[in-house]
């Protein structure tokens, strides 16, 4: 019998994350070829968090400083 592999765990992405593909049907499959891949932080509105750092889905995660969990 195998034991499962916890060394990929998924992390909740910060709330304040925001991409357009979460304003259409579909949202979050990770086949869709609409998803530009563009992220952007809804408190700065710009592409870099309140930290200065870049935002994107793995690192606007649990352990960043300005994180909203």
């Amino acid at each position: 019998m195998s034991t499962p592999d916890n060394s990929h765990q998924l992390q909740t992405p910060c709330r304040k994350m925001r991409s357009k593909a979460m304003y259409y049907p579909g949202y979050a499959q990770e086949d869709d070829e609409c998803s530009s891949g563009v992220f952007w932080c809804g408190k700065t509105q710009e592409n870099f968090g309140p930290d200065g750092q870049p935002v994107s889905k793995a690192g606007c995660c649990a352990g960043r400083g300005c994180y909203v969990g």
